[in-house]
């Protein structure tokens, strides 16, 4: 073997540098991993309710199947759902990690999303749902896990914030008709 080889140059490398790139390698191959199984295991459809003692799902709801919400209350306002829409792809769009899978729907818009975590990047699938409801746009939300059987609070605290979000919002006021 060469002097010049890269096996020869690794080993001849001070501890110093060794364990560095050696964690980060780690961290780059289990962060490829976790993707790898976050892509076989994604939701596809809103589901209608949290398996029951789940501990990585939330869901608020007008229907009486919130779960794991705290002391939030279901989301209406006086909007169109086609600006109701727009508001909340936006707040998909500004999130770091997140993105818009899929906007479905007429009379019920499901706005499909997905939010990853920092740092071990798990992707977590995000359902809004808009329906018009008495002239007011509803909102039922949806935030699950798509591996292992708990979340740390992370769907709580991230619909925790969009719930804060829409509430700051200057809705126009305009009639929901639907």
């Amino acid at each position: 073997m060469s002097g010049d080889s890269m096996l020869a140059k690794w080993k001849s490398s001070s501890p110093y540098l060794k364990w560095p790139t050696a964690i980060m390698a780690g961290w780059i191959v289990l962060i490829l991993l976790i993707q790898l199984m976050n892509s076989m295991s994604a939701t596809l459809s809103m589901p209608t309710e949290c398996d029951e003692d789940s501990m990585n799902c939330f869901r608020l709801a007008h229907d009486e199947t919130s779960y794991a919400a705290g002391d939030l209350v279901p989301l209406k306002f006086n909007e169109t759902l086609d600006e109701a829409q727009k508001i909340v792809e936006s707040w998909f769009n500004e999130r770091f990690f997140a993105s818009v899978i899929s906007s479905e729907g007429e009379e019920t818009i499901v706005i499909h999303g997905v939010d990853h975590t920092e740092f071990w990047f798990f992707a977590d699938d995000v359902f809004i749902s808009l329906e018009c409801n008495g002239n007011q746009v509803e909102l039922t939300l949806h935030s699950q896990s798509r591996l292992g059987k708990g979340d740390m609070g992370e769907n709580l605290r991230r619909m925790t914030d969009f719930h804060a979000d829409m509430t700051a919002v200057e809705w126009s006021g305009s009639t929901c008709e639907g």
